[in-house]
């Protein structure tokens, strides 16, 4: 298990790749079955959720990081300070509905201006990805996480 939310998220988006939205409590825990979050199974998450199904992939990510809130509230998991990436990539996801994949790097550019990870525009996180188009939200989340991984290892930002 990685470490930052938004590799978590990454990660979640890989493993529900083909399924229709909406889609149902049910099928996410299908799906999440053999996941781990911090050493707790993933569909411990999705049983904190109260929502039965989701509408968008935004609103999935939201509501396990609501679900994962009440659990480290509850002392029932240990409080992670990378979570947020998980309400960063459901922001993320949010921005970009509505493009047709593959999207380029400079189409990203314009949907997500303004848009900043722990002070830093997503655009110079984008910088760091040398690859010039994406072919789905799961990937770009993870170049995303592997960037900030690189600006982490070059001391740019604080490692979550």
């Amino acid at each position: 298990m990685t470490r930052r939310g938004i590799n978590w998220a990454a990660e979640v988006l890989k493993r529900i790749k083909g399924l229709e939205f909406p889609i149902t409590k049910e099928q996410l825990k299908e799906r999440l079955k053999d996941f781990y979050y911090h050493g707790i199974p993933a569909t411990r998450i999705v049983d904190e959720v109260d929502k039965e199904s989701f509408a968008s992939p935004a609103e999935l990510l939201k509501a396990l990081s609501e679900a994962i809130r009440k659990l480290e509230e509850r002392g029932e998991l240990p409080r992670v300070t990378g979570r947020r990436g998980i309400n960063w990539a459901a922001e993320v996801l949010r921005r970009i509905k509505g493009l047709s994949f593959p999207v380029t790097k400079e189409q990203l550019k314009e949907r997500l201006a303004g848009l900043q990870w722990q002070g830093i525009e997503i655009t110079k996180i984008l910088d760091e990805i040398e690859k010039e188009s994406f072919a789905s939200p799961a990937e770009l989340l993870h170049e995303l996480a592997e960037a900030i991984r690189k600006l982490e290892e070059r001391g740019e930002v604080q490692a979550s």
